[in-house]
């Protein structure tokens, strides 16, 4: 792993976001919604924890076109659900995870303050996530505590989203189209990332990637470590080597 002091801030152009997990705290949402769809369609309740391990073996090790769509066949299999349509709970998913979804959720601490400076000093900024247009729409048009900060749609240049990819993640489709959208080397760019998938992906699209710490991707941890190129434990430590980098160019003038 690299130090974050070393980073080449002025040979980079396009800073790219991962969301659930890099630019907003949501995993913890997807536990409890799927701990709740467990508990009313089975016979069981499975802890949070379990449910994550058991959903992240399920996303790293399947590679179908419609992978939630694939995740709630596995979940009526796995706990004998009475609900044997995957699209209808697909569907029901999405209902019991709405409301959280608009009225609970947030950014991650600091990171619409370093989205405006880096826009501020004329950074291209793109979001590449694996959520779908609907959960975008609850964020962006619905959820009152993010766009009081931040109004997503206006704030990033370009949004690459799930329905704009056939492979997810660790796949680097995502941010390949990216680099080919903007005609863009691989030096000119940066990738934020809370996961192992995501970082994975970064690397094998052969751009730098920050691991911003996320403490759902713990499980991962010992991966993370030895593929990331650098990593924060909080947004504030790449804001401080922003001001830091942009003051001593003044200085320098």
């Amino acid at each position: 792993m690299k130090n974050l002091k070393n980073l080449k801030l002025e040979n980079k152009k396009y800073i790219i976001f991962d969301m659930d997990g890099t630019l907003i705290d949501s995993i913890g949402v997807w536990n409890i919604t799927d701990q709740k769809l467990i508990e009313k369609y089975g016979s069981q309740k499975p802890d949070l924890e379990q449910v994550q391990i058991e959903r992240d073996e399920f996303l790293h090790s399947n590679q179908n076109s419609d992978i939630y769509l694939a995740y709630c066949q596995y979940l009526i299999d796995k706990y004998n659900l009475n609900i044997k349509n995957p699209n209808e709970l697909l569907k029901i998913r999405w209902d019991i995870s709405g409301e959280v979804l608009e009225k609970e959720m947030d950014f991650k601490e600091n990171v619409v303050e370093l989205i405006l400076i880096l826009k501020s000093l004329g950074f291209i900024l793109i979001l590449a996530t694996m959520t779908t247009q609907v959960q975008l729409d609850i964020y962006s048009k619905k959820n009152q505590v993010m766009l009081k900060k931040l109004n997503i749609e206006e704030a990033f240049d370009l949004i690459t989203r799930k329905e704009d990819v056939k492979n997810k993640k660790p796949d680097p489709e995502i941010y390949n189209k990216i680099k080919e959208y903007y005609n863009a080397s691989n030096e000119e760019c940066l990738i934020f990332e809370d996961s192992y998938t995501g970082i994975l992906a970064a690397r094998q699209a052969g751009i730098e990637v920050i691991n911003i710490y996320d403490k759902y991707a713990d499980i991962d941890r010992k991966e993370i470590d030895k593929i990331t190129d650098y990593k924060i434990s909080n947004y504030q430590e790449f804001i401080n080597l922003v001001n830091d980098f942009y003051n001593q160019k003044i200085k320098i003038k």
